[in-house]
């Protein structure tokens, strides 16, 4: 009902670091990377795991399940799963009732063209995410690694809420509970308030990107 795409090697990482922050046993993992090795290097023996080869192949491993809430996490720098991020994105979308996106950014240098490509992909990105988070590598600390943080906030996404009197708080992901803008503010607050997130706040590393989808 609920599952975590991991595309790319750090991807798999984040989802990794995850792990040792939280219990998220009720998540489906799946790994999609163009490298067997790296592939095979993350997760554990209930995940599953994608050698991507194909854009068509790519969605029909999407298109196997509708389902309640998924959250795409990638690197957007990786020269060699970038060609799927638009597809993969837009089938999240079309397949799940909630769509988020974590994806960290990369040092794109004076090249005009370049950032005008990146420009184009993450309009597409934002327009079918419900939020993504961006992290800024040149902006990220030498002292501070670039899996940590987006965990925490992705962790953010997945936990299960245990305050207030409805019974569905200790069933349900808060990503599926939180409108959009009460998700956002929680993001906010975690990224202002909490301890660990002092070193990236100070650098103003992430930012927050509500939809853009008119529907």
């Amino acid at each position: 009902m609920y599952r975590v795409v991991a595309l790319g090697h750090w991807a798999a990482g984040v989802v990794d670091r995850l792990r040792t922050i939280g219990n998220f046993d009720d998540i489906r993992f799946v790994y999609y990377d163009t490298d067997t090795e790296c592939l095979m290097s993350h997760g554990n023996n209930n995940d599953e795991y994608i050698l991507l080869t194909s854009l068509e192949q790519c969605r029909e491993a999407i298109r196997k399940d509708c389902e309640f809430m998924t959250v795409l996490v990638t690197d957007l720098g990786d020269r060699a799963t970038l060609k799927y991020v638009a597809d993969i994105v837009y089938e999240l979308w079309g397949y799940a009732d909630y769509t988020y996106c974590f994806a960290t950014a990369p040092k794109l240098g004076n090249t005009t063209v370049i950032k005008e490509e990146y420009a184009k992909l993450f309009r597409w990105i934002t327009d079918h995410s419900l939020i993504t988070v961006l992290q800024d590598r040149s902006r990220l600390p030498e002292n501070l690694d670039s899996y940590n943080g987006i965990a925490i906030l992705l962790g953010i996404v997945l936990h299960h809420p245990h305050k207030g009197t409805s019974d569905k708080r200790n069933e349900l992901p808060l990503g599926v509970l939180a409108t959009e803008k009460q998700l956002y503010m929680a993001f906010q607050a975690m990224y202002s308030n909490n301890p660990e997130m002092q070193g990236y706040y100070d650098a103003a590393t992430f930012s927050f990107h509500k939809s853009t989808h008119e529907y």
